[in-house]
């Protein structure tokens, strides 16, 4: 019995070492998101409001981190996840929606801001995605969505220029 618990002692004890357990304080590029929480709408072209779409972004475990709550006008619910990685330097993106769909984004910081990628088939469309969420300077966002078939030549899919609004 004494073994199996020096064993088990072992074993959690290898864990814990093997892990960051250093506090994280974000600085660099996992500032890059600050400006983030908050609840999002989009602004149309003719500058008025359009808040049948929205999102909520709250902080979460840490500084660097936040969840998402995306909801569509089709009645459509989404969440996401949006972390800093301080092992691999770089922005981490997941997606669930309602339907069914769970996505894993990769991250690239392109010309000072991160962009989001994943590849996509839609029936026989094979493409590389990618979105960016870029702060303007009048306190609104950017949100760019291309598609490409080369990684190198980028097609625009849509934009949309996000304020934030009051909770």
């Amino acid at each position: 019995m004494r073994w199996k618990f020096l064993v088990a002692l072992i074993l959690i004890l290898n864990a814990c070492v093997g892990q960051d357990m250093k506090s994280f304080i974000p600085e660099g590029d996992a500032k890059y998101f600050e400006f983030w929480e908050g609840k999002w709408i989009v602004v149309k072209d003719d500058n008025t409001v359009d808040s049948s779409s929205y999102f909520v972004v709250r902080k979460s475990v840490n500084a660097a981190s936040y969840v998402e709550e995306w909801h569509f006008a089709n009645g459509m619910n989404s969440l996401a996840v949006r972390a800093w990685d301080k092992t691999a330097g770089k922005w981490g993106f997941v997606w669930i929606s309602d339907n069914g769909l769970y996505q894993v984004w990769d991250t690239r910081k392109i010309d000072g801001h991160w962009y989001i990628y994943r590849n996509f088939d839609v029936n026989g469309d094979k493409y590389l995605s990618r979105q960016g969420f870029i702060p303007q300077p009048d306190g609104t966002v950017l949100r760019v969505s291309e598609k490409s078939y080369d990684d190198k030549n980028w097609e625009l899919r849509f934009k949309q220029k996000l304020k934030k609004w009051p909770l």
